[in-house]
């Protein structure tokens, strides 16, 4: 019955374009991650710079030190600004290959169920064929043994 469905390389197609939008997300999920991680790994290195540039002011810290801190603080802070902007297009990224997938997804699913129709309606043919042909039968072997 499923080789009867007219359709059967669009659903196919549609099958593929399902599978590659999941391929899609999840590159796009892992290299979020990634980033996140990136991002999570700047920060902690930017928060010890400030610590660490704290615990020297108190101690005590020549201006050209404190200078150097400052323009290396400084140079991370844009490094972290940039990251945080790379993981913003990230999520974007993901969220719209999500939709693409929930989108193919659908579409797929629309055709899988007209495929049950019409494999539901051919079943019911069927059985009404063999129906009529058995009634066919009886009533033959029935006038026969008359």
């Amino acid at each position: 019955m499923a080789d009867n469905f007219k359709l059967q390389t669009v659903l196919n197609h549609r099958q593929r374009l399902e599978n590659l939008a999941q391929q899609k997300l999840a590159e796009s999920l892992r290299s979020e991650t990634a980033m996140q991680h990136q991002v999570a790994s700047q920060r902690a290195t930017l928060n010890k710079m400030h610590q660490e540039l704290t615990q020297r002011q108190q101690t005590g810290i020549s201006v050209q030190d404190l200078q150097l801190f400052r323009l290396s603080i400084n140079r991370h802070r844009k490094n972290l600004q940039k990251l945080i902007e790379q993981a913003e297009e990230l999520h974007r990224e993901v969220k719209n290959n999500r939709q693409l997938l929930s989108e193919a997804a659908q579409e797929k699913k629309l055709l899988e169920n007209l495929k049950e129709k019409k494999e539901a309606e051919q079943k019911h043919q069927d059985n009404r064929r063999e129906s009529a042909i058995l009634d066919d039968i009886a009533l033959r072997l029935g006038k026969h043994s008359l």
